[in-house]
């Protein structure tokens, strides 16, 4: 990037807080950070468009973002010419997902999946090297040896709760020769509003190995929310190696058979201690992860009760039992112009939403823009541990 770092924090500072005033109800500050936001990216990205020493994917970032600020100020200054702010659709936050995380002394209220998942974490890599005595809350998921008698997180979801929908659309641009940068848009159940962003690079020459699912302040190089590792298994299988920026540690999605077997699913995580499997989201349950001439679907999410080896089958297929109702589902089109939907049972915190948006987009993307070829060994070098990261591309 072509700016000193003390003005790109000022930039990326400028950038983000006018959603953060949002949050707060000062919408007249906020109106006018979005103005000043759009000026300052559309000048950056301008200085950009004449240098030779900046990439145009990171521009177009730039541009990208500075569009976003033009969709909020556009929204916010309509509400305010009808008098009312009531019924504002706030974007997502990282400061959401922090206020969420936390825990007063005495909070009696239950422990969201993505609470648990942060104490489990902390306790673990803490318990490495003091072997302390665990909480009492965090007792019954260490040293399981019968899963079933996990206290389970399905069943204990409001059935009242109303389910949340995230509409899909697509841009892409091309950022060099036979290389495009492909966004897929998350907006909110009306189509209008965006509140996440996927970002994938696709080239002839290198597979997509990664993806990174961005909340809609956070468009500019080295932001994000959730990283995600594209890894090809021996067998043709996927893991999905998840990285979420605040707090938790790695998630990992294990496909059945990954040895042996080429479908995504089903593909198996634990997460706030919990386990959780995706499916096959046609209802015959045959795999359907895209590719020339073939279909795609969406898959389905499932807590499991308990999971075993299928007899008189070959190593690694698995059946289970699930509890409670399917927690997330896709379908194409959807409603309100979109070309994809996907739905999400009430009673989600933030965070655990983001890891299943990030898990099916990156899937997504992965089965839309298959590689032509893998000349760089780029397959390889992500199965070896190593990503070839979009950040060398946003450098």
């Amino acid at each position: 990037m072509a700016l000193p770092e003390d003005l790109q924090n000022e930039v990326y500072k400028l950038s983000i807080s006018p959603f953060l005033l949002e949050r707060q109800g000062n919408y007249d500050k906020a109106i006018d950070l979005h103005k000043k936001s759009i000026e300052i990216l559309s000048m950056t990205a301008e200085r950009f468009k004449k240098s030779s020493n900046v990439r145009k994917i990171n521009r177009k970032m730039f541009e990208r973002q500075a569009d976003l600020h033009r969709e909020r100020l556009s929204y916010l200054e309509t509400l305010k010419s009808q008098g009312s702010f009531d019924g504002l659709v706030l974007p997502p936050t990282a400061l959401d997902i922090t206020q969420e995380l936390q825990r007063e002394d005495g909070d009696n209220s239950p422990w969201t999946l993505s609470q648990m998942q942060k104490a489990l974490y902390e306790y673990k890599r803490q318990n490495d090297s003091t072997h302390t005595e665990p909480p009492t809350h965090l007792k019954p998921f260490l040293n399981v040896v019968d899963s079933a008698q996990i206290p389970f997180f399905a069943p204990t979801l409001p059935p009242s709760a109303e389910s949340v929908t995230y509409r899909l659309s697509h841009s892409s641009e091309l950022v060099e020769l036979g290389t495009r940068s492909h966004w897929w848009f998350v907006k909110d159940s009306t189509n209008r509003h965006t509140l996440y962003a996927v970002q994938a690079v696709w080239s002839q020459e290198v597979p997509i190995v990664e993806a990174i699912l961005r909340r809609a302040g956070e468009f500019l190089p080295h932001m994000g929310a959730t990283g995600i590792r594209i890894r090809k298994m021996k067998g043709g299988a996927f893991r999905l190696i998840m990285s979420p920026v605040l707090a938790g540690g790695l998630v990992v999605e294990i496909p059945d058979g990954e040895a042996e077997r080429k479908h995504w699913s089903p593909r198996r995580f634990e997460y706030g201690g919990r386990n959780f499997v995706w499916k096959s989201g046609r209802a015959d349950g045959k795999s359907a992860d895209g590719g020339l001439f073939k279909s795609f679907a969406w898959e389905t999410l499932y807590e499991t009760k308990r999971v075993w080896s299928k007899a008189g089958s070959r190593p690694g297929k698995m059946e289970d039992e699930t509890v409670g109702p399917r927690l997330c589902w896709g379908e194409k089109g959807g409603g309100n112009g979109a070309s994809h939907s996907i739905h999400m049972v009430g009673g989600l915190d933030l965070q655990f939403r983001e890891h299943l948006l990030a898990s099916q987009l990156a899937r997504f993307v992965r089965c839309s823009y298959p590689p032509q070829k893998d000349s760089t060994g780029a397959e390889a070098v992500s199965a070896a541990s190593s990503i070839l990261s979009l950040a060398e591309w946003l450098s």
